[in-house]
């Protein structure tokens, strides 16, 4: 196995990290382009020779810009790995129930960007509901699924979050911050 699987991370509550103290509603993002995703497929005894892992930037996806997800998209439409899998956070990854109308949000979504460009590449991409750093994350489990999809799924763009892998498409993400099938 030759780095078959790359991984892009952006940021996002995956990699949030929240200094100390009640009410704390600031954050930050490690120093130095770091991904807990390194520290979590360290802890997976993945081996270090079957992927390559890529920080593009570190942003909320809130914040993503359509130029940052050009460079997602880009960078995929580059890599020489047709599996890849990218972090990012949960609010743009995929279509959302906006919370103040309980509608679909006709907002952006990275997902739907990078399906856009109609890739031969199987590409998947998942998030957090609490950072890593935290004892109750959901990370491990996230990009866990996220990389098994990503080595078995067909060509495609899809989302695995809470325990489902669907494409982009199918996918929600409800008001109560939870995926399900749309």
């Amino acid at each position: 196995m030759a780095k078959d699987l790359l991984i892009l991370t952006t940021g996002g509550t995956f990699d949030k990290r929240y200094p100390e103290g009640q009410w704390v509603t600031e954050f930050t993002f490690p120093p130095g382009q770091e991904s807990a995703v390194t520290d979590i497929l360290k802890r997976a005894r993945m081996a270090p020779d079957s992927y390559a892992c890529e920080w593009l930037f570190a942003e909320d996806s809130t914040k993503i810009t359509d130029a940052q997800r050009e460079i997602i998209a880009a960078r995929c439409a580059g890599a020489a790995q047709s599996r890849i899998v990218v972090t990012h956070g949960t609010d743009t990854m995929t279509q959302r129930i906006d919370p103040a109308t309980g509608k679909l949000s006709a907002g952006p979504s990275t997902a739907q960007a990078i399906a856009a460009r109609k890739f031969d590449k199987t590409i998947v991409l998942t998030g957090a509901a609490q950072p890593a750093v935290l004892r109750d994350s959901d990370t491990d489990f996230n990009l866990g699924l996220a990389i098994g999809a990503a080595l078995s799924a067909p060509a495609g763009v899809y989302v695995a979050m809470n325990g489902l892998v669907l494409p982009w498409d199918a996918v929600v993400k409800d008001v109560d911050g939870r995926f399900r099938r749309l």
